[in-house]
């Protein structure tokens, strides 16, 4: 394993052991192959031919939530995030990915096609095979012991996803373009429908980008960096060709795509990277455009007795965490829920999704989860909200384990509920 890019970067490590104390995955291991200086150490005696064997390096690297805590900690500044989707790349190309990820990432999540088929395949299968497990977070189904991990459950997919939700001329264009993402379209398309409404709050005119790729950040930070180009090629041309002034992720883990990773897909002198500057240039967290919108000022105050505290948020490692978009949600959520809005206990704590480290080890993925639902829980909130898709889905499915009565919602369900009461109107679902 040979990589002059990879080694330079690593070479920064001073192995000082700070982001041991800052990893998430540490008191879950307690092994130093956990932490990043472990996997650094790792990787730098592959790359001088003293480990040979790439199938426990690229192990060691899969082993990891990308929470960026490590990151931010470090006193060099080192890449770490950069480093491990760098090396799996690399290892992917030596050894290879499983199979179900190249299917998935390259087959479906490529296609906006594919990817409304599966979910209405997905959702059949639900109804007629996987028991119902009523909660107060909404109807979940309950995986098999040994298929989906023990206690796992998920939400009940709907039969229509939110973009087919529109009307043919809806939101077809707009100086505002909302970029959706996969899980709010196709598994939570009551998100969708509130991030819109919210979005087109402003006044301006909206479109929702209807032929979205996935936005490549499950294949990327797997090392499949093929199927995350061509994710990335189809979406940056249409996204360029639109020429929205303002690209709206409801999403973190996305805008972090858009944002910072699509620059390291295409670098400089790679054809696509101009597109990928522009769109990255236009790219804001929802709660950022609705303040810098002026929405928020439109919200009514929020009514008078609302039980002070129970409506907490959850900082998404993405999004308040690397790019820094924390105070944002809170400022809305100020806003939106008035008293009711009070700091969570363990708020910028991971959830433990980390994408497909949920599927490969969902029994630590479960464990990380558990602890932070339960320490919110006992600290008074009652509703969770964040702006992550994959945080929303980790937290729901451990509410139905640790507290039923939990609710998980997006922020801009907690809006759109806001400008509705000043209507007068339910919030369209």
């Amino acid at each position: 394993m040979k990589d002059e890019t990879l080694a330079a970067l690593t070479g920064l490590c001073a192995k000082c052991g700070t982001c041991r104390t800052v990893c998430t995955l540490y008191p879950e291991r307690k092994a130093e192959i956990a932490v990043a200086r472990g996997k650094v150490a790792l990787l730098e005696a592959a790359m001088n031919g003293e480990d040979p064997d790439a199938d426990s390096v690229q192990e060691a690297l899969t082993d990891c939530l990308l929470c960026g805590r490590c990151e931010r900690a470090c006193p060099n500044q080192v890449l770490v995030e950069e480093i491990v989707m760098k090396g799996r790349a690399d290892l992917a190309e030596e050894v290879g990915i499983p199979a179900w990820k190249s299917i998935l990432f390259g087959k479906v999540m490529a296609s906006p096609g594919a990817t409304a088929a599966a979910r209405k395949a997905a959702a059949a299968g639900e109804r007629l095979l996987l028991p119902k497990v009523p909660t107060g977070s909404g109807l979940h189904y309950r995986f098999p012991e040994g298929l989906g991990g023990k206690g796992r459950t998920v939400p009940e997919l709907p039969a229509r996803g939110f973009l087919e939700s529109l009307g043919r001329k809806e939101a077809a264009s707009g100086e505002v373009m909302l970029f959706v993402g996969c899980v709010f379209d196709h598994v939570f398309p009551q998100v969708g429908r509130a991030a819109y409404e919210t979005v087109k709050a402003s006044g301006k005119s909206v479109a929702v980008f209807r032929d979205a790729a996935c936005c490549g950040l499950p294949a990327m930070v797997s090392g499949d960096r093929r199927s995350a180009m061509a994710c990335a090629e189809g979406n940056l041309r249409r996204l360029r060709s639109a020429e929205p002034a303002t690209i709206v992720f409801p999403c973190g883990s996305c805008l972090l795509m858009f944002r910072r990773n699509l620059l390291s897909l295409v670098p400089q002198g790679v054809p696509l990277h101009e597109d990928a500057l522009w769109v990255a240039d236009r790219s804001t967290d929802y709660a950022s455009f609705l303040l810098a919108s002026g929405v928020v000022g439109r919200l009514p105050d929020p009514p008078a007795g609302e039980k002070a505290g129970e409506i907490g948020y959850h900082d998404p490692c993405h999004l308040s965490g690397t790019l820094g978009k924390g105070p944002e949600a809170r400022e809305v959520l100020r806003r939106a829920a008035g008293d009711a809005f009070a700091e969570m206990e363990g708020a910028d704590r991971c959830c433990g999704y980390g994408g497909t480290f949920n599927v490969r080890d969902y029994r630590t993925s479960a464990r990380i989860g558990e602890g932070k639902v339960s320490l919110a829980a006992r600290g008074g909130t009652k509703v969770i909200s964040t702006a992550c898709s994959g945080c929303v889905l980790q937290m729901r499915d451990m509410a139905a384990r640790v507290d039923p009565s939990l609710r998980v919602v997006h922020i801009a369900e907690l809006v759109a509920q806001a400008l509705a009461r000043g209507e007068g109107t339910a919030p369209r679902r």
